[in-house]
């Protein structure tokens, strides 16, 4: 089957082989993923599967340290991401969460500064295109239009190959086969023992609260559309650090989709990491909270029957938006000429008087 792409996209035969592959009698989901994802995978299908696993899994801890190296992010923060709870669950898992949260953080960073590096980074991610959501959004605020064209060079780049690869039947199983497995999918009933309890989508949270599909999905687009306003609000602060607006657009993006796990969170602790240096390591039960819980999530979801995740997130993302505009007003209050006793204020008894 490593070289019948198409058979991939079907049920009954992708189920019964990978299940004999992995494990007999275990239980095996059907394969959904898009197209471009089989550009990756084509390259090691030729490898045992043991011989598989490990190679990819070191492939993909390489180019997350290269391309996090390269956007200027300290050691520290780059070992506080690929050692968190969400990089070493999908590493286990065998997913491509650490790589594909690496090039998110590092794409948006380096696309301020390197259009055309940034931008193809972006477009990589059209091998799991619900991580980038915003990506675009991010692009077109900060007018960045270079990026842009590259982003979407590389994405049409990797489309091209794996069409060449595979053939061009895997675009028509993919939308008949594969997205109706997808579909089957996401608008399953909750059960938080299964893949929806360690989901991080409103989505998943409502329909644990019991919500109809209808509702789950209007629930969806009210927290996608909060998320890109707060995008929006966040680019018109004046003198953000590139870091800083990743930081808000990779938290609001996690709020867009209504289709990501723990095992996606991996840029989500990346960003968590940036802003524990940015406050020069002053750690609060919060930030520890915030980055162990996707290790927590499946054990919470399955004690309490509720998907919490997303409010999770949703609290990171508040909290980041509340520090980033402290520190703007901080800037402007020292920017402004003193009078009086005020001459005497500093920047930090600034910020020290606003956080009491």
């Amino acid at each position: 089957m490593a070289h019948n792409y198409v058979a991939l996209y079907t049920p009954q035969i992708f189920v019964k082989l990978a299940a004999k592959m992995v494990l007999p009698g275990s239980q095996v989901e059907t394969f959904f993923y898009p197209p471009p994802i089989l550009f990756p995978l084509a390259l090691i299908s030729h490898l045992p599967f043991e011989w598989a696993f490990f190679v990819w899994t070191g492939a993909l801890l390489s180019i997350a340290i290269m391309v996090l190296r390269v956007a200027g992010l300290s050691w520290i923060v780059i070992m506080a991401g690929i050692f968190s709870p969400a990089a070493l669950l999908d590493l286990v898992l065998g997913q491509m969460g650490i790589a594909t949260g690496a090039l998110l953080v590092a794409g948006l960073i380096i696309s301020t500064r390197r259009q055309a590096l940034g931008g193809s980074l972006l477009g990589l991610l059209i091998c799991k295109p619900q991580t980038a959501m915003l990506a675009p959004v991010f692009l077109l605020l900060q007018r960045k239009a270079r990026a842009i064209g590259f982003a979407l060079l590389a994405a049409i780049s990797i489309c091209v190959a794996a069409t060449i690869i595979c053939g061009v039947g895997i675009w028509h199983a993919y939308l008949t086969l594969g997205h109706a497995a997808t579909m089957a999918i996401l608008y399953a009933p909750f059960e938080p023992t299964s893949f929806e309890g360690w989901g991080s989508s409103f989505f998943w949270l409502f329909r644990s609260l019991h919500a109809g599909v209808g509702a789950a999905l209007i629930a969806q687009v009210i927290a996608a559309s909060l998320a890109i306003g707060i995008l929006v609000w966040t680019c018109r602060i004046p003198n953000l650090r590139p870091e800083a607006v990743a930081e808000i657009t990779v938290l609001a993006s996690l709020l867009v989709t209504p289709y990501a796990y723990s095992a996606d969170l991996v840029g989500y602790s990346l960003v968590l990491a940036l802003a524990a240096e940015r406050r020069k390591w002053q750690i609060s039960m919060l930030d520890t909270l915030f980055w162990l819980w996707p290790g927590i999530c499946l054990v919470m979801s399955i004690d309490t029957g509720i998907l919490l995740s997303p409010l999770v997130i949703s609290a990171a993302l508040i909290r980041s938006c509340w520090e980033l505009s402290s520190r703007a007003e901080v800037a402007r209050l020292a920017a402004v000429p003193a009078t009086g006793d005020a001459k005497y204020q500093t920047a930090e008894s600034l910020t020290r008087s606003r956080t009491k």
